[in-house]
């Protein structure tokens, strides 16, 4: 047999269909044993010293003689659109286009964005299997020029070791049950049927005067050499050579059963590029990750009208733990009584506790706007949640043609490569870490009846300060996401700056200060994010989360060891508010 692994480095697939328009919206999936063969005749053309015509047209014809199968991983449609510049009658002007493709798991240089073809019964001799290596080696991209691939030629016993389950077959064959969804891929035709295609044109008359003569191909190798202009030129109608050939495409569940298993973990990171004519700033961080929650909140809703936990961030009381009062006539006369009844009846859902379900968390440009949206779920994402995360395109359909939004990664934290370029920096990992949104207190400081402040014993700093409050946010966090306790029986204690303001820390019984935060005056907040902490919005105007003013701060950790992100703190942290990036020496990448 002869199997071929494709890897897409950008985790995306761009290929049009053949009899469809670029700007139709189609994706060629998977890629056709047509556009496969095409690239290794692209790849035969760029060998720095290429081999016998003869020897390469042998290989083709063996591969166009078996229909190949295919293991495919998940995919979710996708698009972005921009406007392309058209000159018209010697005027400028633009035309909307549409670039569709297939996001694949992982994002880039995911190990997961890969997909496996083969041809059983193909018997190579190892001086083709050579020259199939060096055309592999060869190709860089497969379908349109920015679906980046890594193509290697793999064994039969390499393909017994990955143990793969090939779900799609084709119809032909007796291997396929036919109970799946019919796919139509373009293939070349046989070498027999091939002769015959030939001698069947030979008895055809010959094209009149004045009109353009095709050319009948002499093998394989010309067929595929033709190009769009040959066809047009020659007056063909269709690909002379070319076969439409049937497909059964298994169902996604029988696929998700027969597909090797990685591992039993959910993906936990969704990774949304914007698209926009005018991005949102990072000031309006807070009601863009609302929206996100809102949009993701209603898409999930079932059948039942529930939606998914992991994004509507609440649970659905029971109905033995609903005990109303009073009906709302007989509550009283008080218009303040019958409101806080009618509440009281009407409330249906709890917050859920712990950090397990969505955040939403800005990532700006250089210029301070928004261009991507993180969605993480420190307890993964479900196979409902994860195909609700695929369908979501844009917020409103008013302005889905201003702002529309495409998953373009999603994968477990610890799959992540924050140090790769286009990645996002939340994720990486530092010691010292800094504020990119405000972080907003939830509980107010402590003061007495004078209204002046309480300090922490030994320390300059306020009780249920920023400082203080920041501590023990951070070490219910760790706790929460990663089951990591080192804080707690911790104690506070003063640590001296250098030079700068004290820091406020936490302190173990072998006196090593395990973490500590600071706060940072109003320039060096300004310097890090481009805005001063009044510009940001620091309001919902839905949800329950606890507030104590709109005072927001700017604050600095650093920990003892380094630390892998996400971090936010802090009211609003879930929607945007209080997030934290790694800087300083080795920021961002792994420990």
């Amino acid at each position: 047999m002869i199997g071929l692994s494709i890897q897409f480095l950008t985790g995306r697939y761009h290929a049009t269909p053949w009899n469809h328009q670029v700007n139709e919206g189609q994706v060629e999936w998977p890629p056709s044993p047509w556009r496969i063969l095409r690239s290794l005749v692209f790849a035969y053309y760029h060998l720095p010293e290429q081999p016998e015509r003869s020897l390469f047209n042998q290989i083709l014809s063996k591969l166009a003689n078996h229909l190949p199968s295919y293991s495919l991983p998940a995919y979710v449609a996708a698009h972005t659109r921009h406007y392309m510049p058209v000159f018209r009658e010697g005027k400028s002007t633009t035309t909307k286009v549409f670039d569709t493709f297939y996001a694949l798991p992982g994002g880039a240089l995911s190990s997961e964005a890969k997909l496996w073809v083969m041809w059983s019964g193909v018997e190579a001799t190892d001086e083709e299997k050579h020259l199939l290596r060096r055309l592999c080696g060869q190709i860089s991209y497969l379908g349109r020029a920015e679906s980046w691939v890594e193509i290697q030629l793999l064994s039969s016993q390499e393909l017994d070791a990955e143990e793969i389950a090939f779900q799609m077959r084709p119809l032909s064959e007796p291997a396929s049950p036919g109970q799946g969804e019919p796919v139509k891929v373009l293939a070349p035709l046989t070498t027999e049927g091939l002769e015959g295609f030939r001698g069947a044109l030979a008895l055809m008359p010959k094209p009149k005067r004045g009109k353009g003569k095709w050319k009948i191909p002499a093998d394989l190798l010309e067929v595929l050499e033709l190009d769009t202009s040959d066809l047009y030129a020659q007056g063909w109608s269709g690909i002379p050579g070319a076969r439409w050939v049937t497909y059964d495409l298994e169902p996604v569940e029988e696929s998700a059963r027969a597909a090797p298993q990685r591992t039993a973990e959910v993906p936990m990171v969704a990774r949304f590029a914007l698209s926009s004519s005018v991005l949102p700033r990072l000031t309006d961080a807070l009601p863009l990750g609302d929206r996100f929650h809102k949009t993701l909140t209603s898409l999930s809703m079932g059948p039942d009208e529930v939606p998914e936990l992991v994004f509507a961030g609440c649970k659905e009381v029971k109905k033995e733990e609903k005990k109303d009062a009073e009906p709302l006539e007989e509550a009283g006369s008080s218009d303040a009584a019958s409101e806080a009844q009618k509440k009281k009846k009407e409330k249906k859902w709890d917050p859920l506790e712990g950090h397990q379900h969505a955040w939403y968390l800005p990532e700006p440009n250089r210029q301070g706007k928004i261009d991507h949206v993180l969605v993480y779920a420190a307890g993964g994402f479900s196979e409902r949640a994860i195909a609700t995360l695929g369908r979501l395109r844009y917020f409103d359909a008013r302005e889905k043609d201003r702002l529309q939004v495409v998953m373009v990664s999603l994968c477990r934290v610890e799959e992540y490569q924050p140090e790769a370029p286009g990645t996002s920096p939340l994720l990486g990992w530092g010691r010292r870490w800094r504020s990119l949104t405000p972080m907003v207190l939830p509980r107010h400081p402590k003061v007495d009846r004078r209204n002046n402040p309480k300090y922490i014993d030994g320390t300059p700093f306020q009780r249920e300060g920023p400082e203080d409050q920041a501590l023990y946010l951070l070490r219910n966090l760790l706790k929460s996401l990663h089951q990591d306790e080192s804080l707690e029986g911790c104690e506070k204690v003063l640590c001296p700056g250098d030079g700068e303001r004290d820091w406020l820390g936490y302190g173990n019984a072998a006196g090593e200060v395990l973490v500590k935060v600071r706060c940072l005056s109003r320039e060096e907040g300004k310097a890090g994010s481009g805005y001063s902490w009044e510009d940001f919005r620091r309001r919902r105007y839905s949800g329950n989360g606890d507030r104590s003013s709109d005072r927001g701060y700017w604050l600095e950790l650093e920990f003892a060891e380094s630390r892998q992100g996400p971090i936010a703190l802090g009211y609003g942290a879930h929607f945007g508010l209080g997030v934290f990036l790694p800087v300083g020496e080795g920021a961002g990448g792994r420990r």
